[in-house]
């Protein structure tokens, strides 16, 4: 498989869709972390589930970061501008 398609891109989180407002992201990182943690899924999936989970953390981090840097007090307001 290859590697989790999510990346911070001027101040955006990307993903193969198009962009995810960071309100989502987080919500998306739930689930993923939730799910590498559950017992009843396989391994394979738990260690994808996990690998979604950290990229989506680095790309909110990422954009984060930028929004910063761009002036902005609350990264998440952007998503609202």
């Amino acid at each position: 498989m290859s590697p989790a398609p999510f990346r911070a891109v001027g101040g955006a989180v990307l993903s193969d869709h198009g962009v995810i407002a960071l309100a989502e992201v987080r919500a998306l990182v739930a689930f993923y972390a939730a799910e590498a943690a559950s017992a009843v899924n396989g391994a394979v999936w738990r260690r994808q589930a996990a690998e979604r989970a950290r990229a989506l953390e680095l790309a909110v981090a990422g954009a984060e970061s930028w929004r910063r840097a761009a002036g902005w007090a609350d990264p998440g307001a952007a998503d609202q501008a």
